[in-house]
């Protein structure tokens, strides 16, 4: 049975989220839904693979049909179209995550920026230890107690040790030395850091990530690929540089929520 707002503790996720820079929600999304999804992300991630030979910075692609890179080793990124099955209110509008979002920041003051994935395939390996922002370096030495975008990711397959699922180090997303910002992956292989947990995650959960907390990538020695979609939410007054591309008539089809949240993103026309 799909979690519902009534399942949940909200004060005791909140304080989760703040000490350990991450919260798990499990039994999120139908089964269905999940399988749905993953059938049409596999002919995406399948057109990037064949097309992007060489690990890059830059994604390329039409974003319908195919827009990613080789970020390492068999490990891609891919957009995710504003497109069904991607496209379902039942995942960026889930009333559990909203409830979230709307006690840590506040109603009204969030929307989402980016829809967005990344994938190790058979032979992958090891990501370095990363932040996924730089404000660290924005806003040096000071480790902010609210931060204005986070991550709601949730896998389209069960994660384990075998397929590659995340490793975290909880209760860094505090840490706001520059001079560490490019040195953690170097740091962590060499210390002692015995509280990394490792996120195998059940089919159908969703995880809502602090950007600023340490985490990696780890190799998958299964024979398919560990697809994990993110969809980013931000405060309005912080800007990233992904927004969410979708037609005017897309726009104009979404619940006045989903008008909202999206207002920040970038028009296209696709024929």
């Amino acid at each position: 049975m799909a979690l519902t707002c009534a399942d949940v503790d909200f004060e005791l996720k909140l304080v989760e989220f703040k000490i350990n820079g991450y919260t798990v929600f499990e039994d999120m999304i139908p089964l269905e839904t999940i399988d749905r999804i993953r059938a049409a992300f596999l002919p995406l991630l399948e057109n990037v693979q064949n097309r992007e030979g060489e690990v890059t910075t830059v994604e390329t692609g039409d974003v319908r049909t195919g827009k990613g890179r080789l970020q390492a080793t068999n490990r891609y990124t891919v957009s995710i179209p504003w497109v069904a099955p991607f496209s379902d209110p039942a995942i960026y509008e889930h009333p559990v995550i909203l409830e979230f979002l709307d006690r840590y920041w506040q109603p009204e003051n969030y929307l989402i920026t980016c829809y967005h994935s990344n994938t190790p395939c058979s032979g992958s390996a090891f990501q370095e230890w990363h932040r996924d922002t730089h404000l660290a370096e924005e806003i040096p030495h000071f480790g902010l107690e609210t931060v204005p975008v986070v991550g709601v990711k949730f896998p389209l397959v069960e994660t384990s040790e075998e397929n590659g699922s995340f490793e975290v180090l909880p209760s860094t997303q505090y840490l706001a030395e520059p001079a560490l910002e490019g040195r953690y992956d170097d740091i962590l292989r060499q210390g002692d850091f015995p509280s990394v947990q490792r996120l195998n995650l059940k089919k159908g959960s969703m995880w809502i990530q602090d950007v600023r907390t340490i985490h990696r990538g780890t190799p998958n020695r299964s024979p398919d690929p560990r697809p994990e979609l993110v969809v980013c939410y931000c405060r309005d007054w912080y800007a990233i540089q992904q927004n969410v591309e979708m037609p005017q008539t897309a726009y104009e089809s979404l619940s006045e929520k989903g008008r909202h949240m999206l207002r920040r993103h970038d028009r296209v026309e696709w024929r």
